[in-house]
């Protein structure tokens, strides 16, 4: 008789473990995987596709301040948590569609943002900068694509 308990205890606790380890993956498959941006890999990336003429006027500062200016178009649109540790559906309300950064904007406060110090920086090499930045973020899957999922269906 013990040994009909010990099994049905067994296929219990078995049970109960599949239900959540199965809903939990679940639960991950459908939220937003987060992506984590180093602001040296990024600095490096952009350094390496950067145009010479842009490179010699911009110093390695220079380019950090870009991603950082870059960046501040996601924390006026709401996409940055506190310290920047929540990304992906963490820093997104109830309906993530509600939330867009325009980044049609980024490259305009970039140059604005650039031109606007005690020495300003080239404008171009700035713009060059911000549209690495772009496809650097792009190509890690941080931005891109429609906000609206319906609009790829179809």
């Amino acid at each position: 008789m013990i040994w009909f308990f010990l099994a049905l205890g067994t296929v219990l606790v078995a049970a109960i473990a599949l239900v959540a380890v199965g809903s939990t993956v679940r639960r991950l498959e459908e939220s937003a995987m987060p992506v984590v941006l180093e602001v040296d890999d990024a600095v490096n990336w952009i350094a390496e596709r950067l145009p010479a003429e842009a490179a010699s006027q911009l110093s390695r500062d220079d380019v950090v301040n870009i991603v950082g200016w870059y960046l501040e178009v996601f924390d006026a649109a709401g996409l940055v948590a506190d310290h920047g540790q929540e990304l992906g559906d963490g820093a997104l309300d109830d309906d993530p569609s509600d939330v867009v950064a325009p980044l049609d904007n980024a490259l305009e406060h970039v140059v604005a943002r650039a031109g606007g110090g005690e020495d300003p920086l080239d404008a171009v090499s700035a713009a060059m900068t911000a549209e690495l930045l772009g496809t650097y973020l792009t190509a890690m899957g941080a931005i891109g694509g429609p906000a609206d999922p319906s609009a790829t269906q179809g």
